[in-house]
């Protein structure tokens, strides 16, 4: 019985909106809102906060 952590999983997610959310920021998009570039960080700032939550948590995998 192999015991997969969870915090791998919201980690890769919370990676992947936090460089969306980089990409943004550089105006490398054609979103160039200000609303829209706070409510990116806000999304990358939950996300990593449910990785932390989650940390200890785990899968069962047979």
């Amino acid at each position: 019985m192999f015991k997969f952590p969870l915090v791998v999983i919201y980690m890769i997610i919370a990676f992947n909106i936090t460089a969306f959310t980089v990409v943004m920021q550089l105006d490398w998009l054609i979103i160039n809102s200000v609303i829209a570039k706070i409510i990116a960080w806000v999304f990358s700032v939950g996300a990593w906060t449910l990785a932390y939550i989650n940390r200890d948590k785990f899968i069962a995998i047979s």
